[in-house]
């Protein structure tokens, strides 16, 4: 029964490691494809929007909760846990095409911009760079 038991786990171990072995340079290519993260970061770059703020809504109550916000379109836009405590209802929001950034225009007349795309823009330039090289 034991010897059973063993030739089991070793024929799991060895379907894990191959899965593994199969999966991990798939993964690595994609995260480094130039092309596709630059498809990424321009897809974000060329979106337009703008319009006021109809609802609020949070996935759980807890600190790394998603939190974002719909639009009278009924578009999704995710936003930072400071953000999102400081916007409320009937707020505006834009995007403009070619621009990195969202510009949310809060009742109290203050004007905040937040970059919505620093980590594709980064993830994108790093590996021009590492193209470069």
């Amino acid at each position: 029964m034991e010897k059973q038991e063993k030739d089991i786990k070793k024929a799991v171990l060895k379907v894990f490691i191959l899965i593994i072995a199969i999966l991990a340079p798939i993964i690595y290519y994609q995260e480094n494809d130039v092309d596709r993260v630059k498809k990424e970061y321009e897809k974000i770059k060329n979106e337009e929007y703008y319009g006021h703020v109809i609802k609020k809504k949070e996935d759980g109550d807890y600190l790394r909760a998603s939190r974002y916000i719909f639009l009278k379109d009924y578009r999704k836009i995710y936003v930072s846990n400071d953000l999102y405590s400081r916007i409320s209802v009937d707020d505006s929001v834009s995007k403009v095409k070619g621009c990195d950034s969202i510009y949310f225009y809060l009742k109290s007349g203050e004007i905040v911009i937040e970059d919505n795309n620093e980590f594709k823009r980064e993830k994108y330039f790093n590996l021009l760079e590492k193209k470069k090289e």
